[in-house]
């Protein structure tokens, strides 16, 4: 049960959702491409399949990056050479931080659970898109998609260096309301839902494909923890 730290910083930046890739990549040009952690590539065809540790985001209509455990560490890469501006396409735009939260978390499996909402997740890749299509029940489609985000969860757990020595549970609580949305060029279906978990998570975290441009962003729902 790790200790972790997450920070999120929020910048003067007005972004529009659309524009967080491109942001992504401004950063990266910023700190350098030989600091992997911010974009997980090995070189220029070869990816570094890992729970990204540092995320990019928009918060309200400003821009965010959530870094995680050994991402808080390198972030300190970007201030140093961060000048306050930034290029997004052929636009100059400002980027002064105006706001930094820093804190350390605990996860672990409890005998509590609690609520989250995850939006924008990107449970359905191209294979198992058709499956969950082809089920009939509410009920079996719900248990599908818990499935995979249990799995999510174990792939954030795996990338804090959390080795989860119990069950773990996530249960949907509320119907998806779902979307269509384009993520490197491919059209993939966008959830947003609510479930409750065994598993006490940050907020602001991220959790499935997509992670590391804004999908699948959790907030805790408040005054929701309730016996398993």
């Amino acid at each position: 049960m790790p200790n972790i730290k997450v920070i999120k910083i929020i910048f003067d930046t007005i972004l529009k959702t659309h524009e967080i890739p491109a942001f992504r990549g401004a950063i990266i040009n910023v700190v350098g491409r030989e600091h992997v952690i911010f974009h997980n590539h090995l070189g220029d065809k070869q990816y570094h399949y890992a729970y990204p540790l540092v995320q990019y985001k928009t918060q309200g209509r400003n821009a965010g990056i959530v870094c995680i455990g050994d991402g808080v560490d390198e972030i300190h890469h970007f201030f140093t050479k961060n000048e306050g501006m930034i290029r997004l396409g052929n636009q100059q735009r400002s980027l002064q931080v105006e706001h930094v939260k820093l804190n350390k978390f605990q996860v672990e499996v409890s005998e509590t659970s609690t609520h989250y909402q995850i939006k924008d997740w990107l449970a359905l890749n191209d294979k198992n898109y058709q499956r969950f299509e082809q089920l009939e029940l509410l009920q079996e489609k719900l248990v599908f998609l818990e499935k995979i985000l249990i799995g999510n969860i174990l792939s954030f757990a795996k990338g804090v260096g959390w080795t989860v020595d119990q069950p773990i549970q996530a249960n949907i609580t509320g119907l998806p309301e779902s979307s269509w949305v384009r993520h490197k060029g491919i059209k993939l279906k966008a959830m947003d839902l609510t479930f409750r978990s065994n598993v006490s998570l940050p907020e602001d975290i991220g959790l499935g494909k997509g992670a590391s441009t804004g999908f699948g962003t959790l907030q805790k729902i408040k005054n929701k923890n309730l016996s398993i």
